[in-house]
Order: structure tokens, then C-alpha cells, then sequence
């Protein structure tokens, strides 16, 4: 029998909000590039959780980090717009 082997190290909340935001720029571009009504509430469900994920950075002990954080979530919004004004 396998045993699965579980890391007792956590993410930072900032390295948490930097994943979810690059999950939600990935599920973005996907919607970009094949826009279908699945794809763009995927990336929008991506986008909400990485909202909420670089909201629990905020405050955290590297602002510059959280700062471009917000912005690269703004571009991902950005993206995941222009794919919600492309659905058919």
C-alpha cells in the first residue's frame, strides 16, 4: 500500500496569492483562446479565488509584493473581460 507524502511546510499567504493569481492569468488565457461559456466561468471562479487569496496577503511583510499582485490581478480582469465580451 502506498502512502502519500504531505508536506508539513505551508505557503506563505503572498506565495498562496502569487500562485492563485498565475492559475488565474493560466484559466484567463485559456478563455481567451477558446471562448466557450465552461472556459470563461472557469476563469472567472480562478479569478474570485485569487481575489480572495491576494486579499489575505494584504498586510503581509512585503507590500511591494501585494502592490503588484493587485495589478497583475487587473490585467487578469482585464483579459478575463475581453474573453466575456467574445462569447458567443
Amino acid at each position: 500500500m502506498k502512502k502519500s507524502i504531505q508536506s508539513t511546510k505551508r505557503q506563505s499567504p503572498t506565495t498562496e496569492a502569487q500562485n492563485a493569481v498565475a492559475q488565474a492569468e493560466r484559466a484567463a488565457k485559456q478563455a481567451l483562446s477558446h471562448t466557450n461559456r465552461t472556459n470563461v466561468m472557469s476563469a472567472e471562479e480562478a479569478f474570485v479565488q485569487a481575489q480572495h487569496a491576494v486579499d489575505g496577503a494584504d498586510g503581509s511583510s512585503n507590500p511591494q509584493v501585494v502592490a503588484s499582485l493587485h495589478d497583475h490581478l487587473n490585467r487578469v480582469r482585464a483579459a478575463l473581460d475581453d474573453a466575456q465580451a467574445q462569447q458567443p
